[in-house]
């Protein structure tokens, strides 16, 4: 369990707890959103919205937040492991956006994205559709007791098979999803560098150096990697498929839980799931 970081074995408070901070973290992606105008940088964004979350008391963070404008949704061409990191690129009427907090509450860490559309996106509702899709694939896989090399494969085996390219494969780790954890006692008002919260990752770059020298079940990253071969940990777990096409990107990112029971999403009232239920509805009409 560690003594300063649990990870597993959540009681109904706590994950109650983690999906009032996952909930917090949406409004504050989502209020930001509704407040984006024509003009504003990456740069200008992310210290908005890192200021917008220290208003509503976070102190702490696992990343830096990021706002991605345009074709950076897509992560293109060599996007190396610190491509997120913002830039000079100004937001315009027709631009996908993809906005992502790692905040922590209270010690509870939760991992939030929002994409949507700024203005009219060509392309954006058929990515968003697929998102959709894998969303109810990756439960289902995990459900079906598939280990997590092999889901990590078949979703992207999906995402080639129509047209789109995996750009979680090119997040850090390459994860599909990571851990999400709760900083325990002391932890909880812990040191940080450049506002991320340094006990955090350390204990995530342990957890991973553990798991590559052969305790595979200690890994804090989901990927499509050897060291994820076989193994389906209990715990929660922050799942976030990326896929693009043409310069659009998108991706949403929310709690998993798997215990001996199965595994079932922390929350359905989110806005990506909000806008999914819209859609249909529209379609349905």
């Amino acid at each position: 369990m560690g003594l300063f970081i649990k990870y597993k074995g959540f009681a109904l408070p706590e994950l109650d707890a983690f999906r009032a901070a996952q909930r917090a973290s949406y409004k504050t992606l989502t209020d930001f959103a509704d407040g984006l105008a024509p003009g504003i940088g990456e740069i200008e964004a992310t210290r908005l919205l890192r200021k917008a979350f220290y208003v509503q008391g976070v102190r702490h963070f696992f990343h830096v937040p990021v706002a991605l404008f345009g074709e950076r949704t897509a992560y293109p061409g060599d996007f190396g492991a610190f491509g997120a990191l913002p830039t000079d690129r100004t937001l315009k009427p027709g631009d996908p956006v993809i906005l992502d907090a790692a905040p922590i509450y209270d010690g509870y860490l939760v991992d939030t994205s929002y994409a949507f559309p700024f203005g009219r996106v060509a392309g954006f509702d058929a990515l968003d559709g697929h998102l959709e899709i894998l969303r109810a694939m990756i439960l289902a896989e995990v459900n079906l007791g598939h280990g997590f090399r092999d889901i990590a494969r078949t979703v992207d085996g999906y995402i080639r098979d129509h047209g789109y390219e995996n750009c979680h494969k090119k997040h850090i780790g390459a994860v599909l999803g990571h851990r999400v954890i709760k900083g325990r006692g002391w932890l909880v008002d812990q040191p940080r560098i450049w506002g991320l919260a340094s006990k955090h990752v350390g204990w995530f770059l342990a957890k991973s150096l553990i798991a590559r020298a052969g305790f595979k079940n200690q890994t804090p990253n989901w990927n499509h990697g050897r060291v994820c071969d076989g193994v389906r940990p209990h715990g929660l777990w922050a799942v976030e498929p990326h896929l693009a096409r043409d310069g659009v990107g998108a991706k949403f990112e929310e709690i998993l839980v798997i215990d001996e029971d199965g595994a079932n999403y922390l929350d359905d009232a989110l806005p990506h799931l909000t806008r999914w239920r819209g859609r249909r509805a529209r379609t349905a009409a």
